[in-house]
């Protein structure tokens, strides 16, 4: 999602991107081949012409071996209580237009990390994820479909959660044509 004028939260999260990468001295070339990413879309990615996808934040730190935290909120901020009135909002994926509210970035500690999903109808279909870690998952509204590879499809309506390992591929989707919110925690090994 390309936007002619760089917004402050497209350009502080590209600037810690680069500085990680170059904490590491990973060339942006390599960072693309062990990301996956396209090395123009990383480089729009640093100049802040563009905002990632959590998709391509967890690309990233794999590649660079750092919390994904890291990139979700700008170095220097309060890490224990957080005081926003407006979190901050991020896609889920490039080709979805679903988005998470970001509760907890994941924090020096890289612990945990939490995160509000919205699910609306027409948006796109989320791919496939996977992560280290596990995932706690809560359906705070509506009815949504959990996807284990290997496994039978999961329906989850308000009130209930499943908890499952990261590193198994997974999704979410609509059960229904009504929107939905879920609460995910994902906890690191």
């Amino acid at each position: 999602m390309s936007r002619s004028e760089p917004t402050p939260e497209a350009l502080a999260v590209g600037r810690v991107i680069r500085a990680r990468r170059k904490e590491r001295g990973v060339p942006m070339a390599e960072l693309a081949a062990r990301s996956g990413l396209s090395q123009p879309f990383l480089s729009q990615l640093e100049r802040g012409l563009t905002t990632p996808s959590l998709s391509s934040i967890y690309r990233i730190a794999e590649a660079l071996d750092v919390a994904p935290g890291a990139f979700l909120r700008p170095p220097g901020r309060p890490g224990t209580v957080s005081h926003e009135s407006d979190p901050q909002v991020i896609r889920v994926s490039e080709v979805a237009g679903q988005v998470a509210r970001v509760l907890i970035p994941g924090g020096s500690s890289g612990l945990m990390e939490a995160y509000e999903h919205h699910f609306e109808p027409g948006q796109g279909e989320r791919g496939w994820f996977r992560h280290p870690g596990e995932d706690f998952l809560y359906v705070l509204e509506g009815e949504i479909v959990l996807e284990l590879e290997g496994e039978e499809p999961l329906t989850l309506r308000a009130g209930q959660s499943a908890h499952h390992r990261g590193d198994v591929p997974h999704r979410c989707r609509l059960a229904t044509a009504t929107a939905a919110r879920t609460l995910l925690v994902i906890a690191s090994s």
